[in-house]
């Protein structure tokens, strides 16, 4: 699998998400670390997550989302040694939050 990679276009920090539809991406967020999470671990600007392989397609589609709406955050999703690793980060400091929230980190 090629790498997956959006770099930020902002840095304005704000959720474009309604209330439902914020939801339903907190699901499917939810969904791909229960599924396919294999830990995190804290890179500087934001988070790693390890990844099963077969949580590829839903990692993907959740990277081109958050891409779409979060024009502030980095991601970068690649296989690496066997398992997957999704990188988000951002420069613009308010993005921790946002950040942790994706990671289901408190």
């Amino acid at each position: 699998m090629a790498s997956i990679k959006h770099e930020h276009r902002d840095l304005d920090v704000a959720c474009t998400l309604g209330t439902a539809q914020r939801d339903g991406r907190r699901a499917q967020w939810q969904l791909l670390r229960d599924q396919g999470g294999l830990g995190t671990e804290p890179i500087p600007d934001g988070i790693r997550i390890w990844l099963r392989p077969q949580a590829r397609a839903l990692a993907e589609s959740l990277v081109r989302q958050e891409a779409d709406c979060c024009g502030f955050l980095d991601l970068e999703l690649a296989s690496d040694g066997g398992r997957l690793r999704l990188d988000i980060t951002s420069p613009a400091a308010a993005a921790a939050p946002v950040i942790a929230w994706l990671a289901g980190e408190p």
